[in-house]
């Protein structure tokens, strides 16, 4: 066999500077999520509660984007405390399913306890999103449509 006389794999030392190294655009999500799975695990969930972690999943990747947005990075605290929104909606929404399945059988101490667990849940999951710095939603359409104040003018804030 004849040996190439040119390297057709150049290394990356070799790369004329501003040419492009491959990978994954500037600014997209894998950054993001690469590696995460595993270190913000939910643990496993009981038979028939599939739809819990696609949920929980799904609120991951918001926060982390959302994070994202305003931040413009996501720090190891900020993964941790969405690990721990995570878990708390988790813990909401397995509290909730086992009430709607067995609330029949249960006593209304039972019954008032898994509803108390579901609403302190939520507290504790909103604690954490206040603490990443998401307490206060846009409302998308209000800053689409609202007038812009004219110079000079205060702008108006929301009361506390």
């Amino acid at each position: 066999m004849k040996a190439l006389a040119t390297n057709p794999h150049p290394s990356l030392d070799q790369v004329p500077k501003g040419s492009s190294k491959g990978g994954a655009p500037k600014g997209n999500g894998n950054s993001i999520r690469s590696g995460l799975t595993a270190a913000l695990a939910t643990g496993n969930l009981p038979r028939g509660c599939g739809w819990v972690r696609a949920l929980v999943k799904g609120l991951k990747r918001a926060l982390e984007a959302a994070v994202v947005t305003n931040k413009g990075q996501l720090s190891i605290y900020d993964a941790a405390l969405i690990q721990t929104a995570c878990r708390w909606e988790q813990h909401a929404l397995l509290a909730q399913r086992w009430l709607r399945l067995e609330g029949v059988a249960m006593n209304a101490d039972q019954r008032l306890a898994y509803s108390r667990d579901v609403a302190r849940s939520s507290a504790e999951r909103d604690k954490c999103l206040k603490a990443l710095g998401l307490e206060k939603p846009l409302n998308v359409l209000d800053a689409l449509y609202s007038d812009p104040p004219s110079e000079g003018e205060p702008q108006a804030t929301e009361p506390n």
